[in-house]
């Protein structure tokens, strides 16, 4: 498993942290894969703003952007880079009284689960959910 962490941001965020909601993702997925490669790139507002005008014309910032650069879910390796934005997460956290790191582990997990293939739906969200269940971060 190859994680990479790209970018700064104002709001602390642990590596260890960002590795571990990445490693229960995985497991909780039900998905087998030899090989999972992945960039976290940090981004403000206004890139993340940027991004999703360009590749889903959609003028609106978000809390997660995910691209999957591998051939389609296989079980050889998967390899995907998740624009992640702290701003965006902080005021849904605000906005759905959780903490930060709550709010963190339901996104990141919700951007893995992309990259393994899972589309919107109950199955999803229930992993997601499980995902934030197994780790506790601070409600």
């Amino acid at each position: 498993m190859d994680i990479e962490i790209v970018g700064k941001t104002k709001k602390r965020i642990a590596g260890s942290f960002i590795e571990k909601i990445i490693k229960k993702t995985l497991a909780v997925s039900g998905k087998k894969v030899a090989g999972f490669s992945v960039s976290v790139v940090f981004a403000d507002k206004g890139k993340i703003l940027e991004i999703n005008q360009k590749y889903r014309k959609i003028n609106k910032a978000t809390d997660i952007l995910s691209f999957n650069y591998s051939s389609g879910y296989n079980k050889k390796k998967i390899e995907g880079e998740l624009f992640l934005c702290p701003e965006v997460i902080e005021k849904s956290a605000k906005d759905q009284e959780v903490s930060f790191q709550k709010e963190l582990a339901f996104v990141l997990s919700h951007g893995i689960l992309h990259l393994l293939g899972f589309r919107h739906g109950k199955k999803m969200y229930k992993l997601q959910d499980n995902v934030c269940e197994i780790l506790n971060p601070k409600s």
